[in-house]
């Protein structure tokens, strides 16, 4: 596909890393779910299934996603595979729910994980351009607001002052960073564990044995949360300050473990749902919750960083050095490292700098 121009006078609003293919998966992706969510209400409706039989239907569109995948990027050897194992598990007699979770894995985490790559190309210059004159601007949008807020960007730091890493290198998956994900995820989950545990609502309509099915569908959208935010810690995107740097990454993360509530909290909601329903199916909640969690958020980190990654990472850092050639608050004297004879280098605004 044809890049975009970048104007001279560009902003780094104007940056976009949306392919025509993004865009086409977005919607097949957006589509999909209208169908699967008016499917699961009418079922809902005229009482023809329950609540935890019907929930796996609204993780169809990850499975539609994958597949679509799959066929786009010509992994037919991988599509096989993933078909056949689940056929081979049939004909071995495997339980149904088993089979479930197996297609899941082998091809929804692929479909998951091409939503969330789509959600990271839309909002990985947006949430850049709200912080970057987040410090120095009267009046903030909505959306610079909630930046501020998600990434817990403090109030007395120059904001124009961001960059990130232009040299990331992979020589495999990096478990570290994997792990930093499964934490995020982690707590991304107390809170859902949390809101189900206290709602009878959704528990009473819970039997023991739905409840692995019924919390794995729920965890499928987790990675759609937590996998965005991914591409600013690998790129180590930062503040840079004249002591230590601010990373965005580490402010995300430190926002959700604020909103996290505390273990001793934790224990008093369960208490007080197993008042209501059956402890044992809120013990299985909550252990097929972590379980999943872990298992489905694993399996997503390693297909993104094995085969979505490099190309996000070389298409954001091929559009950041292009835009912004050196730091915004560089030297502006002939002495300053620029690259300012490079056929379309843009020209930076020198009043964004103040008074000089």
């Amino acid at each position: 596909m044809k890049e975009r121009f970048i104007k001279r006078n560009a902003h780094v609003s104007e940056l976009s890393m949306v392919r025509r293919e993004d865009r086409a998966m977005f919607l097949i992706f957006v589509a999909s779910m209208i169908l699967c969510a008016i499917a699961f209400f009418i079922l809902i409706y005229t009482e023809t299934m329950e609540l935890a039989g019907a929930l796996p239907i609204l993780s169809v569109p990850f499975l539609i996603v994958g597949l679509v995948t799959y066929v786009h990027g010509g992994m037919w050897k991988a599509l096989l595979a993933a078909i056949a194992v689940p056929v081979i598990l049939f004909f071995l007699k495997v339980p149904l729910l088993v089979l479930f979770f197996v297609a899941f894995l082998l091809v929804g985490c692929v479909g998951v994980v091409s939503v969330a790559v789509v959600f990271q190309r839309y909002l990985f210059f947006s949430v850049i351009s709200a912080v970057e004159y987040a410090n120095i601007k009267q009046k903030l949008s909505l959306w610079e607001r909630l930046m501020i807020f998600a990434f817990n960007v403090p109030p007395d730091i120059d904001t124009r002052k961001i960059t990130m890493d232009y040299n990331l290198k992979r020589s495999g998956i990096p478990f570290g960073e994997m792990l930093r994900t499964m934490f995020f995820a982690f707590l991304v989950g107390v809170a859902l564990w949390i809101y189900l545990s206290m709602n009878p609502a959704f528990m009473n309509d819970v039997k023991l044995y739905e409840a692995p099915i019924f919390v794995f569908s729920l965890i499928m959208f987790i990675p759609l949360v937590v996998l965005p935010w991914t591409p600013f810690k690998s790129l180590n995107v930062r503040i840079t300050t004249n002591y230590r740097d601010f990373s965005l990454y580490g402010g995300a993360v430190e926002t959700l473990r604020r909103m996290a509530i505390p273990v001793f909290a934790i224990a008093v909601f369960i208490l007080i749902a197993a008042t209501h329903t059956d402890i044992y199916v809120v013990l299985g909640f909550i252990a097929s919750s972590v379980v999943f969690n872990m298992i489905v958020v694993a399996a997503s980190c390693i297909i993104f960083y094995s085969f979505f990654e490099s190309a996000f990472v070389d298409d954001a850092v091929t559009k950041w050095k292009v835009f912004r050639p050196v730091p915004i608050t560089a030297e502006l004297d002939d002495t300053a490292e620029r690259k300012a004879e490079e056929p379309g280098t843009p020209e930076r605004d020198t009043s964004d700098l103040g008074d000089i």
